[in-house]
């Protein structure tokens, strides 16, 4: 069986390497365990769906003595060790790009693993975390590039969907904000999510506020697109683009030619003349569309927050900052309106909020509300 163990395994992918020495040479019964995760890629479909008979004959062998510890380590492996598709020679490179060969064998064993990690109920936090690191690496959801694999992003995001603990909850709303709509497996990760809150009871107004698409824009509300290496690392395309969100609630498209030129168009954000023949129609047609996106959810948010006047609904500091103030295009709403806080502790009345001159000097303790007397006009467009 240890042979057939080690036909899992790929001696050019870093992650085979890495756990080698800890799926061989195992007890009859986690081999078999190792064996039926390896298989995962049958019994999983592009849409994300795990077979019951497969899914419930994993649980039945997780079971085993030291079954938790196993696919716990292989997790932190996928999550420190670098990524599944880290290469030690160029042909497996070649590979592992879709040039020449299928994908390595142990990509289906590190998706059974994932899985796996789903349906244990000790160490949760930890595995939390590892799940999310490797998910995040997968959907190119950070500063440095790691190859994409929506299928290790996708078996993860359901892993953490079946997790318990509020920990998960966290690690879910984190990968909300920072994963791309536009990734295949950003489906899964809203699945997942909304699974995790219903099971531990987040009301509907904390899932619609904390799930609200950041659409890959920076903190500054603008997001910068090009070739390589010049923009998102989660979307190239073949010339210089930039949506920005202006504090006026207003969204635009800066179109950039080859000579530095720079049009700037609102909507439906057309590009300059002639400037869509002389790039690539679909990728201009893309980025229009994004932006098109980016203003229903500014007009979505407008409506919402107006709504919450009547709500009398009062925030942490710290959570108002990150779901409000701090979001790309929350952040613009909130902006228009007027805010109070107060600390409980100093036992004094609320005080009016100034976002541009607050920060640092309002403890975590203080909450925040709308001001009562306050009319809830959201910005208007320019």
């Amino acid at each position: 069986m240890t042979d057939l163990v080690a036909d899992l395994l790929d001696p050019g992918n870093d992650w085979s390497n890495r756990v080698r020495d800890r799926v061989l040479g195992l007890s009859p019964e986690l081999t078999g365990l190792v064996l039926h995760l390896g298989a995962a890629s049958g019994f999983w479909n592009y849409q994300y769906k795990v077979d019951a008979a497969w899914k419930r004959r994993t649980k039945t062998l997780l079971k085993g003595d030291g079954a938790g510890d196993l696919v716990r380590d292989a997790v932190r492996e996928l999550a420190q060790g670098g990524s599944f598709h880290g290469m030690t020679d160029p042909h497996h490179v070649m590979r592992e790009l879709g040039q020449t060969r299928p994908p390595s064998p142990a990509r289906g064993l590190a998706i059974g693993f994932l899985l796996a990690a789903g349906w244990l109920r000790e160490g949760g936090d930890e595995l939390a975390a590892d799940l999310a690191l490797t998910a995040r690496k997968n959907v190119q959801a950070m500063d440095t590039y790691y190859r994409v694999d929506d299928g290790l992003a996708g078996a993860a995001f359901t892993a953490l969907g079946e997790l318990p603990g509020l920990a998960v909850m966290e690690e879910l709303w984190a990968l909300h904000y920072w994963v791309s709509p536009a990734r295949h497996a950003h489906k899964v990760l809203v699945k997942s999510l909304k699974k995790a809150a219903a099971r531990l009871g987040v009301p509907p107004h904390e899932l619609a506020e904390r799930t609200v698409p950041r659409h890959g824009l920076n903190p500054d509300g603008t997001l910068t697109l090009g070739w390589t290496g010049r923009g998102a690392l989660w979307w190239n395309v073949p010339f210089d683009t930039v949506i920005t969100v202006h504090g006026t609630g207003q969204v635009t498209v800066d179109w950039i030619d080859e000579d530095g030129t720079t049009t700037r168009t609102t909507a439906p954000y057309r590009s300059p003349h002639g400037f869509k023949a002389r790039t690539h129609g679909e990728s201009v047609d893309a980025v229009r569309r994004h932006a098109k996106g980016i203003q229903q959810t500014l007009t979505a948010e407008r409506l919402r927050l107006a709504l919450l006047a009547d709500e009398k609904r009062s925030w942490l500091w710290p959570d108002w900052v990150r779901y409000y103030r701090d979001h790309p295009i929350t952040g613009v709403v909130a902006r228009s309106l007027e805010w109070e806080y107060e600390v409980p502790e100093d036992g004094r009345s609320h005080r009016p909020l100034d976002i541009g001159a607050d920060g640092r000097a309002i403890p975590a303790t203080a909450r925040v509300r709308l001001r009562p007397e306050a009319e809830s006009v959201p910005a208007r467009s320019s």
